[in-house]
């Protein structure tokens, strides 16, 4: 006989399980009911009240509409080119056209501007001698090379006077032969002693006793190594000199470290710290991004096109934007992945942006466009890459970029 707690877990199994059915017969009768809708939308509304014919999904069915949601999805052709909707535009990787600046060394942020500069290009100088700079805000145009902040450097710029002052005693100090030539001259002086004992000896045997001839030849000797240890202290100096240099050319550095410069032509994108903050070695401090090339990451069917037909293709991209007429414009596939991924191959193209009438760029990374794989026509040189625009801070507006987005 069941006990009363194995039939009240049965019913409640059961319940579940009636409860899971009763869900999927929800979800299909609302998929065919949009369906009979979208078929006849005049139908009257006491027609949506009749019993619906529910047709079970198989599992293979299921799968199968899966596998086309998603990126790929909905590619077709179209005068001979490969039609892919929904393509996402990305920033070019590992090209120059994305860079963070983080904090190289913990301490305080003391600076973070622009530099201005004259229509020469040469900074311009306050009244109390500091350089004049404009405040950082997102849109900020800037140039490669651009100083656009300082960490504090105080201990360095002492470290590097320190260095400095090392510096020039061991340049006095390899530069200071006289030991050398002190050494030589000894040397000649205790040979001429010797020499003169010898002969001596010669002319009159015995005036000259064989220990003091043999005391005056050790003192020569002993003077050639002094000439010796002269001339290696001499070299050693030398080799002081390149370590002093090695330490002044180390505070340099240090000190260009901590100044914030622009490695990229672009527009600031993203500004996450506030002078004054007090920062830890790698903490973010600015984005700067270029638009004036993207990429386009799109995906095509595996069992349907193979990577070699892609590659190094033409592509077209259209874009449309909210009021006005869709843009068209030209790139090449850079590279296809050979890995599959759910049933498709993912693939790169490079496309050269451009600026509307507005000063906006066409080609806005996150985006989604619809990409035109051109097939039918000969591939693009291997040494050819996609059409290139003028880098944004020779073509965007001032106006355009400067304020806070």
């Amino acid at each position: 006989m069941k006990t009363i707690f194995e039939r009240k877990t049965r019913l409640t199994v059961a319940a579940i399980l009636a409860l899971t059915t009763a869900s999927s017969v929800a979800v299909w009768a609302n998929d065919d009911l949009e369906r009979a809708l979208m078929e006849s939308p005049n139908a009257p509304t006491a027609d949506w009240t009749k019993p619906l014919t529910i047709s079970p999904k198989s599992s293979a069915e299921l799968s199968a509409s899966a596998a086309n949601v998603g990126a790929g999805s909905g590619v077709f052709e179209k005068d001979g080119r490969v039609v892919v909707p929904n393509a996402s535009v990305v920033i070019p990787k590992g090209e120059g056209y994305e860079a963070l600046i983080s904090a190289n060394g913990q301490g305080l942020l003391v600076e973070l501007g622009l530099c201005e500069r004259d229509e020469s290009g040469a900074l311009v100088v306050g009244e109390d001698g500091t350089t004049k700079r404009r405040p950082l805000l997102r849109g900020t145009q800037v140039r490669k090379g651009d100083v656009l902040g300082k960490q504090k450097d105080a201990e360095l710029v002492e470290e590097k006077i320190v260095a400095e002052q090392e510096l020039l005693v061991s340049r006095k100090e390899a530069a200071k032969e006289l030991e050398v030539e002190v050494a030589v001259a000894a040397a000649k002086v205790a040979q001429a002693s010797w020499n003169r004992a010898e002969s001596l000896n010669k002319t009159m045997p015995g005036s000259v006793s064989p220990e003091e001839v043999e005391e005056k030849r050790y003192e020569y000797i002993r003077a050639l190594k002094s000439i010796d240890k002269a001339k290696f202290d001499l070299e050693v100096n030398q080799e002081k000199v390149k370590v002093a240099e090695a330490r002044v050319n180390a505070a340099e550095v240090a000190i260009e470290d901590r100044k914030l410069v622009s490695p990229i032509d672009g527009v600031i994108d993203d500004v996450m710290q506030d002078e004054g903050q007090w920062l830890r070695e790698g903490d973010e401090i600015l984005k700067i991004v270029r638009y004036d090339k993207v990429q386009i990451n799109a995906a095509i069917p595996a069992d349907r096109y193979a990577p070699e037909t892609i590659a190094d293709k033409k592509v077209v991209v259209e874009v449309k934007r909210p009021g006005g007429q869709p843009q068209k414009l030209e790139g090449k596939v850079v590279y296809v992945r050979q890995t599959v991924e759910s049933g498709h191959y993912y693939f790169y193209a490079d496309v050269a942006n451009r600026l509307n009438k507005a000063g906006y760029w066409l080609l806005n990374p996150g985006a989604l466009v619809t990409v035109e794989i051109c097939v039918d026509e000969p591939a693009v040189s291997a040494n050819a890459s996609a059409p290139t625009a003028a880098p944004a801070s020779a073509s965007v507006p001032e106006s355009s970029l400067t304020g806070s987005l």
